[in-house]
């Protein structure tokens, strides 16, 4: 009797599940592309290991190799005549300078400087504060002593505290800031000269240029996804069908009334005795 509703809820059940596979494998899609290349002395090294860059993921040290892929929390130091380009597969590009130290996620500088060219939402983390934007070309350093400076090249940047000690600070272009531990932004402390928003716009491009930009799988991966969420529909919908059909022809077997011919056919009716009864003897008179 209540079948039918049990069916009918592990039917859901399953979409359900395809749903959720649907969209982690988008966000599989989304992120699992950063890349390493390293640049030396002007040119981008093709042939590995590469020396003075290190990679360690969970503890262990990784051989760094152009075009190795990142995952989300490995961590690089970059030695004195190393730069290293991540791409990542929205066409976001982050370059990490000379005797730095970073972390690969959301990037985090733990110490150095990084250039950032980014298409979409982006976001650099320190200790304290965290630089975001929508599409535009900036620097992050953090010196020791928790020491932070911000400056923008191109559009603008968005300044905010990881733990809300201090207001939003939007930064134009042309503009900077330092961030001092976890204190409020002091914003246009020092002046941005032209130079010198020229050379952080001349040292991307030129970074920019070395490395070929990686394909951008997102497009293929999410199709293949989708075709394949589609036939794992269609195939349940089809079990779901042969199913319902069976429960169908056997409901109906059991409600309708058989055929006559399969009838039980029925007890013959009782036919009255037509013998003559005896005759009734009475005992003589005394």
């Amino acid at each position: 009797m209540h079948r039918p509703h049990a069916m009918g809820g592990s039917r859901l059940l399953r979409r359900y599940v395809a749903g959720c596979i649907f969209v982690v494998c988008l966000g599989l899609s989304a992120c699992a592309s950063i890349t390493l290349n390293t640049v030396q002395d002007g040119r981008l090294v093709v042939a590995g290991p590469i020396a003075g860059v290190e990679v360690f993921r969970q503890g262990v040290r990784q051989p760094p190799q152009p075009g190795m892929a990142l995952q989300a929390g490995d961590e690089i130091w970059t030695g004195p005549q190393s730069t290293v380009v991540l791409s990542f597969v929205d066409g976001a590009r982050v370059f990490v300078l000379p005797g730095s130290h970073v972390r690969v996620g959301s990037i985090f500088v733990y110490l150095g400087e990084v250039l950032v060219k980014v298409k979409g939402l982006f976001e650099v983390q320190t200790t304290y504060a965290t630089a975001g934007s929508e599409g535009t070309e900036y620097q992050v350093r953090v010196d020791p002593g928790e020491r932070v400076r911000v400056v923008v090249a191109d559009d603008h940047v968005l300044l905010a505290s990881r733990y809300q000690y201090w207001r939003k600070v939007v930064l134009a272009s042309g503009q900077s800031a330092w961030i001092v531990g976890a204190e409020a932004p002091r914003v246009g402390a020092d002046a941005v000269s032209p130079a010198e928003i020229e050379g952080i716009r001349q040292r991307i491009r030129v970074l920019d240029a070395l490395v070929p930009q990686p394909a951008d799988l997102r497009p293929v991966a999410a199709a293949g996804v989708v075709f394949g969420l589609g036939w794992l529909l269609n195939k349940e919908m089809h079990r779901d069908s042969r199913q319902d059909s069976h429960q169908d022809s056997h409901r109906d077997s059991v409600d309708r009334a058989p055929p006559d011919s399969y009838r039980r056919p029925s007890s013959p009716p009782v036919q009255p005795d037509s013998s003559p009864s005896p005759p009734l003897r009475l005992p003589p008179l005394q």
